[in-house]
């Protein structure tokens, strides 16, 4: 595919737009006939007739030109890069962050993931099988719009569940640092989970948990991230902000006062 999936759809759509004016002509003789009919106007019969044959003539010539798929290589156009650029270039216009790092295609509060196979995007865990650059930002766009509706109690308390597995000693006060990545780890045993639950999504939530410093569980424990490169034994997850900003977290503890 040489041009860009957005310039051929455009031209395409373009034609398809003449298609629909002549099925529109088409249909409008065809009630002008019925219409003789219904009246006996019999002198306008030749004349409507005329008309109908026409329109339908043009209508077949412009079946013949536009009702065909276009040839588009969606695997290669993903595999090559080109999709990506045109997904970048269409959030620029619309003033949406993609952040490209580490192999990862990101628009807060989701990741993307390409799925040539099935010709589509996967946005969090929706397969999106709309994949024009433009109209796939755009819903990107309302998607970042929407009131947020995560729910920290919840979150963190299924985060203490794990939390505890992993430190089964804690009972309360200041808890030992825990991995992120082993918390993820436990939260996904089970293969279907890990598929429900990749990394990513968890990313999004530790994210959208960082904003919310005051959040507790149900029972009262407040959270502290902590770690660094210098964290012996340290494993890094990385995420980005709607703004494109890096933020890197390695571990988390609970505290219980």
């Amino acid at each position: 595919m040489t041009q860009s999936l957005e310039s051929v759809l455009t031209t395409w759509e373009e034609q398809l737009a003449t298609l629909e004016r002549q099925a529109a002509a088409a249909l409008r003789s065809a009630k002008r006939l019925r219409k003789a009919a219904q009246e006996g106007a019999v002198g306008t019969f030749p004349a409507a007739i005329a008309a109908l044959r026409h329109d339908a003539d043009r209508l077949t010539e412009a079946v013949g030109q536009s009702a065909e798929a276009q040839e588009l290589d969606i695997a290669a156009a993903f595999g090559s890069g080109a999709y990506v650029a045109e997904l970048a270039e269409a959030a620029k216009a619309a003033d949406v962050m993609l952040v490209q790092r580490d192999g990862r295609i990101t628009a807060y509060p989701v990741v993307l993931r390409l799925e040539p196979r099935a010709q589509a995007v996967r946005i969090g865990r929706k397969l999106e099988r709309r994949i024009r650059p433009s109209v796939l930002i755009a819903e990107l766009k309302k998607l970042q719009q929407r009131p947020n509706r995560f729910n920290a109690r919840a979150f963190l308390d299924r985060l203490l569940k794990a939390y505890t597995i992993l430190a089964p000693h804690y009972r309360g006060g200041d808890g030992p640092l825990v991995a992120l990545a082993d918390l993820h780890e436990v939260l996904t045993l089970w293969p279907q989970a890990a598929a429900d639950y990749p990394v990513e999504e968890f990313l999004c939530d530790i994210l959208r948990l960082n904003k919310l410093p005051e959040s507790q569980t149900g029972r009262g424990h407040r959270f502290e991230f902590g770690g660094s490169t210098g964290t012996k034994g340290a494993k890094r997850l990385t995420a980005f902000d709607e703004t494109g900003a890096q933020h890197d977290f390695y571990a988390i503890r609970f505290v219980l006062s």
